[in-house]
C-alpha cells in the first residue's frame, strides 16, 4: 500500500504534480559556525557571498586592479585563519572589511616606499572611455597617492565606497572621532590639490 500512497501524492487525475524543490540558503550565522568548525564548504559559501564586496573595497582604496586578486586572496586567507575569533555573524561584513583594509594598508605602505612601482599600476589600470573622466580619475588617484594610508583608506571607504562613518571606524580599527578627523583632513587635501588643477 505504501507505493500506492506515494503515487497518489505525485499524480492527480493522471497528471503528474510538479514537485517544488526549494533550495535552502544558509544564513551567515550558520555558515560562520560551520566554517569555524572547519567546514570548507561553508567558508567557500561565505567567500562567494562576500568576495565582490571585499574586492570592491580593495579596488577603490588602491585605485588599481593590478594587485586586486592577491589582496582578496590574502584577505580571505587571513579570515580563514582567524574565523574562530568572530563571535557574531552580524559583524561579519565589517570584519571582512577590516581585514581587507589591513591588507590594503600594507600594500599602500609598501607602494609609497617604492614610488617607481606607481607608474606600473597606472599603466595597468582599468581604462575609462571618456578622456575627460579618465583624466579626473587619474588626477584623483595621483592625489590620493600623496596621502598616507591612514588618511587615504577612511576617505575612500566613506567618499567613494559609501560606507557609513561607524563602519569606516570599525574597518580601520579607529574611533569614530578619529575616522571623522581623518576623512576631513583627506577631503581638505584632495579638494585643495584638485581645485588647483585647470
Amino acid at each position: 500500500m505504501l507505493p500506492l500512497l506515494g503515487s497518489l501524492r505525485h499524480t492527480m487525475g493522471g497528471l503528474p504534480l510538479q514537485e517544488t524543490v526549494h533550495e535552502v540558503v544558509p544564513d551567515d550565522a550558520l555558515l560562520l559556525a560551520q566554517a569555524a568548525d572547519g567546514n570548507e564548504r561553508a567558508f567557500t559559501q561565505l567567500y562567494r557571498r562576500y568576495a565582490r564586496y571585499v574586492a570592491a573595497i580593495a579596488y577603490r582604496v588602491m585605485g588599481s586592479d593590478a594587485e586586486l586578486d592577491d589582496v582578496v586572496q590574502e584577505a580571505f586567507l587571513d579570515a580563514y585563519g582567524s574565523i574562530k575569533s568572530l563571535r557574531e555573524a552580524t559583524v561579519l561584513r565589517a570584519w571582512l572589511g577590516k581585514i581587507v583594509v589591513r591588507r590594503v594598508h600594507k600594500r599602500l605602505t609598501r607602494r609609497r616606499r617604492w614610488r617607481f612601482l606607481n607608474r606600473e599600476s597606472y599603466q595597468t589600470a582599468v581604462t575609462v572611455s571618456d578622456p575627460a573622466l579618465r583624466t579626473r580619475v587619474t588626477d584623483l588617484y595621483r592625489t590620493l597617492d600623496g596621502l598616507p594610508p591612514k588618511l587615504r583608506i577612511p576617505w575612500v571607504l566613506h567618499c567613494i565606497e559609501g560606507e557609513t562613518l561607524p563602519d569606516v571606524a570599525v574597518m580601520c580599527d579607529i574611533s569614530l572621532a578619529t575616522a571623522k578627523r581623518r576623512i576631513a583632513a583627506a577631503s581638505a587635501h584632495v579638494e585643495g590639490v584638485l581645485n588647483e588643477k585647470p
